[in-house]
């Protein structure tokens, strides 16, 4: 994700700033309205939560579009874009997982009953990885985990995947001309920092809030809120990454 695969220019910029500003706006409009009302909105399959998955399913089929076309391109230039196609189609993939992982699967939408294998070891007898008791943030007997079991937590690792990707990654080729160098030799696709900021702006206000309404009605969907924030970024940046590529397509 080069500038050659997002661009950076004034329509992105204006793009990014609109994305940031309606994070930011719905943050305070969850703090605006009543905590009832809040605590509906954050419910397991509520507004917040939905919109999440849709974002997450958007920004998959945007990717695995992204990838199909790197791979119609890398045959008429001998195969010079095969990195950003695996990076686009595990892209796609992660986000895939994201949007059932959010959804359990359909099992509360379709009233099944989990699997013996995920109800013995799900905290909360879902059909779903992020809940199992291994990377679950709770204990079996209600107590908070500590300092090295949180290390494992599947929000932790999700953060620790976007901190890296799309912020530590991005500002090392940016300062390292070995490994820019590396990456444009492999043609491997580095995201632009305002993806990284994006997260990294979303993530601090959830942390700043999250602190201030902590044992509230509005912590859960405070939570709820910063995961479908990072879904709304990932399709944000997984449309972007298949416009530019659309741009450059029509290129003469």
């Amino acid at each position: 994700m080069t500038k050659k695969s997002v661009s950076d220019g004034s329509g992105t910029r204006a793009a990014v700033a609109a994305l940031a500003l309606a994070i930011g706006a719905s943050y305070l409009l969850l703090l605006a309205i009543d905590a009832e009302t809040v605590d509906r909105l954050g419910w397991e399959d509520g507004p917040i939560e939905s919109a999440g998955a849709l974002f997450f399913l958007i920004a998959a089929a945007a990717f695995l579009a992204a990838s199909i076309r790197t791979i119609r391109r890398s045959r008429e230039q001998g195969g010079v874009e095969a990195r950003p196609t695996v990076v686009f189609a595990l892209l796609s993939l992660l986000m895939f997982v994201c949007f059932g992982e959010e959804l359990s699967w359909g099992q509360r939408i379709f009233n099944w009953e989990a699997p013996p294998v995920f109800s013995e070891f799900n905290a909360q007898n879902e059909t779903n990885l992020h809940n199992i008791q291994v990377v679950h943030q709770w204990n079996p007997d209600g107590t908070e985990k500590g300092f090295v079991g949180k290390l494992v937590n599947m929000n932790r690792l999700f953060s620790v995947f976007w901190l890296v990707s799309f912020l530590i990654f991005p500002l090392a080729v940016r300062n390292s001309d070995r490994l820019r160098q590396w990456a444009e030799k492999l043609r491997f696709p580095v995201p632009p920092l305002w993806t990284g900021s994006l997260f990294l702006g979303s993530f601090l206000l959830y942390k700043v809030l999250a602190f201030i309404y902590k044992d509230t009605l509005r912590a859960h969907a405070l939570d709820e809120l910063k995961e479908t924030s990072y879904a709304a970024i990932y399709a944000f940046i997984a449309v972007a990454v298949l416009a530019a590529g659309s741009r450059r397509g029509r290129e003469p």
